[in-house]
């Protein structure tokens, strides 16, 4: 079973071109550089927020869980057996 490796494409503008003695040649890998308008990239700045604000207005809103009634009972009876506790003490005081 022979295992065949591909040279990797996408990596090729990272592998050292061959040393030339005595002449100098212009990489061909650089790509030029883009400019851009500050009008342009506010124009795509608002409509990207315009979208992101529309996305979340179809959205419906999670439904949040609500405590448990077994919860809101025992803080009841808790409640209940601390008034007792404080009940007894201030009136059968001995």
């Amino acid at each position: 079973m022979d295992v065949v490796v591909k040279e990797n494409i996408a990596n090729k503008p990272m592998h050292n071109p061959p040393y030339v003695l005595g002449v100098i040649q212009a990489p061909d890998y650089h790509f030029e550089p883009e400019l851009y308008s500050h009008f342009k990239a506010t124009k795509d700045f608002n409509q990207m927020t315009n979208d992101i604000f529309e996305k979340k207005q179809k959205e419906k809103n999670i439904d949040r869980k609500h405590t448990p009634v077994g919860v809101w009972c025992t803080f009841g009876a808790a409640a209940l057996f601390g008034l007792y506790k404080i009940v007894k003490t201030a009136v059968f005081k001995k």
